[in-house]
Formats: structure tokens, sequence, C-alpha cells
């Protein structure tokens, strides 16, 4: 090999040297731990183009990407960090980090379908404060799964943010969560509220092409959503006290809840196992544990701020009758669609809260609540041909305007 050509080898592997992934160099644990938890929940492995460390111990980290090809029936992500900035990095204890102050930036999401079809979602900053981040260790408990999940911060906020989809653009101003819990399990309560969510007329007219919405008033859609999830840990099971609400601008709100008890820790693990393997969970296994499950209580319930109004004169016009006759003969229609039911105390319930809403639209609840918790297995062993007494087990009411 000729002196020229010896140089040129040399230059070509330093370089290549150079190039090298960041990855190559030593990752400060907390940087493991969250890439490890970022592969464990999105299935992705995350790389990146370069990370520094300073002298005070805080981290960023340049162009964080995990991606996934489109595939057969699957559909391809990229989701991207131009840059995450990690300071006030603390050991909490217990294969806990702290780190006091997240920012992030330049976050995108690509989705493309198996046919081409493609979304994003771009949000160009946000932060985290007090993050608390479970090392997940070789042999992970169910339990240290479970909590290496979730995205526990005391706060998180986001900027402004924007999703594409088929052509059209919708806004939000974005996200605020908060969480009390504790670091070591995970347990306590997250809230988080993601505002001012705008679906503009264009973007309807492309899901709504027979314009239903812009006939009752609707030229665009605004609205939040909130939700509240409660976890806690009893031994080896965990409950969860689930509240979730669509606030529509001018339209109404739609608000559930749902509260369970004694979910095994083993259930999540197995769900975890099986996606890991990408096989499906043994369903047959768990069921045993899967019948100590208990549900606490189930409402569904809707606040209306002129929605019903706007639609009844619509549904009238459906029916070919005015918007008079249509509610004073909602009650009858109702009375003999329930009689089936075989339960005659419940259908005046629910045909007198119907007729009262209707005639004063405010409120309508749908509410499930036993006098006890009721058991998964319990649910499995109700006679179907006796949906009166299931109806007397689960506590079920319907209730208007209150």
């Amino acid at each position: 090999m000729t002196p020229s050509r010896k140089n040129f080898v040399y230059l070509l592997i330093s370089t290549s040297l150079l190039a090298l992934p960041a990855q190559a160099q030593d990752v400060p644990p907390v940087v493991e731990a969250i890439l490890k938890n970022w592969e464990q929940q999105t299935r992705l492995k995350p790389t990146y183009d370069k990370l520094d460390v300073d002298s005070s111990g805080n981290v960023t980290i340049t162009n964080l990407i995990s991606s996934m090809a489109a595939g057969g029936t699957s559909s391809g992500v990229k989701i991207t960090i131009g840059e995450v900035a990690l300071q006030e990095i603390s050991d909490a204890g217990g294969g806990v980090y702290e780190i006091g102050q997240a920012n992030f930036s330049a976050m995108k999401m690509e989705v493309v379908g198996p046919d081409g079809t493609a979304f994003t979602i771009d949000m160009p900053e946000g932060s985290a404060e007090g993050w608390f981040v479970k090392v997940l260790g070789d042999n992970p408990t169910a339990l240290d799964m479970m909590r290496s999940s979730n995205f526990a911060a005391r706060k998180m906020t986001s900027g402004k943010m924007t999703a594409n989809v088929m052509g059209q653009t919708i806004t939000s101003d974005g996200y605020v969560s908060t969480w009390d819990g504790d670091p070591a399990s995970g347990a306590g309560t997250f809230s988080t509220k993601l505002a001012n969510v705008v679906i503009p007329e264009a973007a309807i007219a492309a899901i709504d092409p027979t314009g239903s919405l812009k006939q009752i008033g609707y030229t665009d859609l605004v609205f939040d959503i909130e939700a509240d999830t409660t976890v806690t840990l009893e031994g080896e099971n965990v409950g969860v006290d689930i509240s979730f609400a669509y606030l529509g601008k001018d339209m109404g709100a739609i608000k559930v809840s749902i509260a369970a008890s004694e979910i095994p820790l083993a259930v999540y693990g197995e769900l975890q196992k099986a996606q890991t393997m990408g096989k499906q969970p043994d369903f047959a296994a768990l069921m045993p544990q899967l019948q100590n499950i208990s549900l606490g209580h189930f409402t569904f319930r809707f606040e209306d701020a002129s929605l019903t109004k706007r639609l009844l004169p619509m549904a009238a016009a459906m029916q070919g009758m005015d918007e008079a006759a249509m509610v004073a003969n909602a009650g009858a229609m109702l009375q003999l669609t329930l009689m089936q039911l075989n339960n005659q105390a419940f259908t005046d319930q629910v045909v007198g809260a119907v007729n009262a809403f209707l005639k004063d639209p405010k409120s309508i609840t749908v509410a499930l609540k036993p006098a006890a918790p009721i058991k998964v297995e319990q649910l499995m062993s109700l006679n179907p041909a006796d949906p009166g007494a299931a109806i007397n087990l689960l506590g079920v009411s319907v209730t208007a305007n209150d």
C-alpha cells in the first residue's frame, strides 16, 4: 500500500471513529434509565447524535430519535426531540433518580400508515419539574415495570401543539399535568389538561361531508380535555380511580369516571412480558386473577351547553315530526324499548329522567353504584336472561338536571 493510500485509510478510520454515536461514551445512569424506560414504553429503541455532561452534572442530549418503518399492516413511527436538557440531577434512593428541571425542544412525532397516509404532531417546547425516573434492572418485578413506564413528574407543561392530519391542521394551546405521588412506587394522583383544542372548519368539512355540524351552528370545534387518575397500591394489587372530561365550547361536557381495585400486578407483568416478546397475553392463565378484580363505580354524565337544543329540531325533522311532538313521544317510545329489561322501577326512572332532560336540557347522568364492589367473577355469572337483576346488583341509576 502506498503512503498516500495509507493516509487515506487512516483518515477514513479516524473520521468514522469521531462519527460514532454518542452512546459509545460513558452514559450517566439517569440517561440509561430514561432510554431504557422510553424503549419499554414505545417499543422503539432510541438513538441520539450527541451527549454532553457539564461540570455540574447537567446533561444535554441532542437529536434524540426512535423510529420504526411501516411494514405489512403496521404503521411506521418516528419520534424526534431536538434537544433534552436535564438539570439538578440527584439520586433519590431505591433505584430512582430525580431531575429537578428538564427542558425539551423541537419535539415531533410522525406516523405513516401502511397505505402511506401520514399525520404529524409538533411541539416546539416542553418542560418537566421534579421528574422521578425509575431504573429498570435486569430482573424487574411487575411493580418495577409499571413504575418505570410512568412518566412521573411533579409538573409537566408543553407549549402550543400542532397536528397535521390528511392535509388539515388541528391546534392546541398545550397541556399541563401535575402529580402528587410516591417516587418509589408511582402511587398517587395524576391530573392532566389539554387546553383549547381547535378543529377548524376545513378539517370538519373533511370528516363531516354532509355538513351536519355546520347545520346546527358549528363551523369549528373548540374544546378542552381533562383527566385525573389516582393509583393506589394494595399489597400485590393495584387500585385505579379514573375521571375523564371532554369540555366542548358552546356544546357541553361529557364526563366519565370509573374505579376498580384488586387488579393484580402479575397481570400487568404478563401484559408487559407478552408485548416485549411480540405475542398475545395468556389470558386463560390469568383468568383466576382477573376474576378477582372489583368494580367500584362507573359514571357517565352529559352537561348540556346548547348542543341538545341545536340537535332536537334536526332529529325531529329526520323523523318527520316537529320538535314538540318528538319530545312528547320520546317517553312512550323509551317505555316500550325498556320493557324487556323486566325492571319497571328502573324503566320509570329512566323515562322520567329523559323526559325531564328533553324539556329542560341541563344534565343527564347514568351511574353504577353497587352497594359493595362487584367482582368480575360476579359479573360473569350474571344471568343474561334476567337483566333486571343485574341492574339491581350494579346499582344502576339514571337522573336528570341534578
